[in-house]
């Protein structure tokens, strides 16, 4: 596979094998919002060390839980992040396959979800200990959020989605600086350019040319890339790898609906290029900024069929030169 060992190369990253001796640090609870009367379990990972470090939330899909994002979660984790998984009391595993399950992708669950991601930051901010994971550790000035699926939908209202309903309280969340969406999706109605006018933290879309469950959400794989295209311009990226469908980028590896654990050359490459946006991102890793914003060298290095595009902030024009008297 000629793209990861170039890619490691390239951003000074260590192979996977070698992260792997890393220890990290494994925790689980299930954390009790007493305002909204609701428990929300999570799974937290933290690398070895004493150093601060950047946090990033990962919330799944319909029917999901703790295990979604786990291959995405530990690639992070090996990385140098701290990464919190969320689950969505609701929508989660509680309710896959029963009657009404496709109900839950609904207003009111989506609202649940953002309460949830909400409620963790402010318990990562105010929690000192879970187990034997240090959260004095955790920077509250460098948050990330990912999601797959309805987790991406989480992942675009807590960004600053707009919608045809008022929501209250709202969903955006300031505190979060960047965001990956894995399968993520316009609006069934209404007009996705107003819906994402006001998504401008960087945003890197995930998908792939066989992203779509038809038989769950009206969405086509193509319409997959319609948030970043409508987002506004500067550190907008997507990735579209060929071949992948929509539960490999649940990054799952235990069996889920359609058993679609990712094959390596999708692993490596969603794991190498989210790294690059996090550190660019939340650790201003200059090399790895300037590696994403002039991607010619991350496309020659891509498989057969995937695309890497980017959308920047135009540089600002020239100052008109003054007219002659």
């Amino acid at each position: 596979m000629r793209f990861f060992p170039w890619l490691l190369c390239s951003l000074l990253l260590t192979p996977v094998s070698v992260l792997a001796a890393a220890p990290i640090t494994l925790c689980e609870n299930a954390w009790h919002d007493p305002v909204r009367r609701r428990t929300v379990p999570v799974r937290i990972r933290v690398p070895a060390g004493a150093a601060k470090l950047p946090v990033i939330l990962f919330s799944h899909g319909l029917g999901g839980s703790l295990d979604a994002g786990a291959i995405w979660a530990q690639g992070w984790a090996e990385a140098g992040f701290a990464v919190v998984n969320v689950q969505h009391p609701g929508s989660d595993s509680a309710i896959f396959g029963k009657p009404g399950f496709k109900s839950a992708l609904g207003g009111d669950q989506l609202m649940a979800r953002a309460g949830d991601i909400q409620f963790v930051i402010g318990e990562l901010g105010r929690r000192v200990i879970e187990g034997t994971c240090d959260l004095k550790r955790i920077d509250m000035a460098r948050i990330g959020m990912a999601g797959h699926s309805f987790g991406a939908q989480t992942v675009q209202a807590i960004a600053g989605q707009q919608f045809l309903f008022v929501m209250e309280p709202p969903m955006s969340d300031p505190r979060v600086r960047a965001a990956i969406g894995f399968s993520p999706s316009p609006p069934l109605i209404g007009s996705p350019a107003e819906a994402f006018a006001r998504i401008r933290i960087p945003f890197l879309s995930i998908t792939g040319t066989e992203d779509a469950v038809p038989s769950v959400y009206p969405v086509t794989a193509l319409q997959r890339q319609e948030p970043f295209r409508m987002m506004p311009p500067g550190d907008k990226f997507l990735l579209v790898l060929n071949g992948a469908t929509h539960e490999m980028l649940a990054g799952q590896l235990s069996p889920t609906m359609l058993n679609g654990e990712p094959p390596v050359h999708i692993r490596n490459t969603v794991i190498a290029i989210s790294v690059a946006f996090w550190r660019a991102m939340l650790q201003a890793d200059k090399p790895a900024l300037q590696w994403l914003q002039n991607p010619a060298e991350l496309r020659a290095g891509l498989s057969a069929g995937d695309i890497f595009e980017a959308r920047l902030t135009p540089p600002p024009s020239p100052p008109k030169a003054p007219l002659s008297p």
